[in-house]
């Protein structure tokens, strides 16, 4: 009789456990807008732009399926996650890969590579294309609403605290960090003009130029990389692109 009372209170303490686990909440690791997103997909299309993010998709195939951006210079791959569909009887009617862009940079145009089995690709589910001279690669295509109004602009009275005849230089990032700038008017060292953040992840810098025609890069630390707000490149001699501004 005592070892099958002992059975009971363990049981019952399990369950006490269980509930009581089963009370806490934690936190999602996405917003509300991605889970909302996320949970709408039906099935792999064409990238589209939802509530504020991207969303791209692959056909059920491969074992692994990333994504990488020109804005972060193809450094990061992102992998892609797998979603089931059913119907009303709980039967499966599809599975595929799919990723969602959050952090959409200040550009009205994106390019980016996939990665499908360790191999690099365009994405098959987009007809654009860009063809890059410089480097020979084909590259995925796509157009989106512009996020911000800041922007890179020669002798504009725009931004905060723009001067006039100034050639306005922006950044958005994270918050927090140290961007600087080098280019032809600094004779490339990125140690003279420190970009200041006048809001959260912005980072602002207005510059007088004359007029002339000048090739500048960002860096935080030792990385360096063009100015995304800019759709005007040039590319070093070793092949590294770089922003082009005139100031006329």
């Amino acid at each position: 009789m005592g070892m099958k009372k002992s059975i009971l209170f363990a049981a019952a303490l399990l369950l006490a456990v269980a509930g009581a686990a089963a009370e806490k909440t934690v936190e999602s690791p996405y917003s509300f807008e991605y889970r909302e997103i996320a949970q709408k997909l039906q099935g792999p299309c064409a990238p589209f732009e939802k509530d504020g993010c991207i969303v791209f998709s692959a056909e059920l195939g491969p074992r692994y399926v990333g994504i990488a951006f020109d804005f972060e210079n193809y450094q990061i791959i992102h992998p892609f996650m797998r979603k089931s569909t059913y119907d009303e009887n709980g039967d499966h009617v599809n599975t595929w890969y799919f990723y969602i862009l959050e952090d959409v940079p200040q550009t009205n145009k994106i390019y980016y590579r996939m990665i499908i089995d360790g191999l690099w690709t365009t994405d098959r589910l987009n007809p654009n294309q860009y063809y890059d001279t410089q480097t020979g690669i084909h590259l995925s295509e796509l157009t989106v609403k512009k996020r911000y109004s800041a922007a890179t602009k020669a002798s504009a009275q725009v931004g905060t605290g723009a001067q006039a005849d100034a050639t306005h230089f922006v950044y958005k990032g994270r918050s927090g960090q140290k961007v600087r700038l080098a280019g032809t008017f600094t004779k490339w060292d990125s140690w003279i003009y420190e970009l200041k953040e006048t809001a959260a992840g912005l980072y602002e810098l207005d510059l007088p130029l004359p007029a002339g025609t000048y090739y500048y890069v960002y860096y935080i630390g030792t990385e360096r990389f063009p100015d995304v707000t800019n759709h005007d490149r040039a590319w070093t001699e070793d092949g590294r692109p770089i922003s082009k501004l005139v100031v006329e």
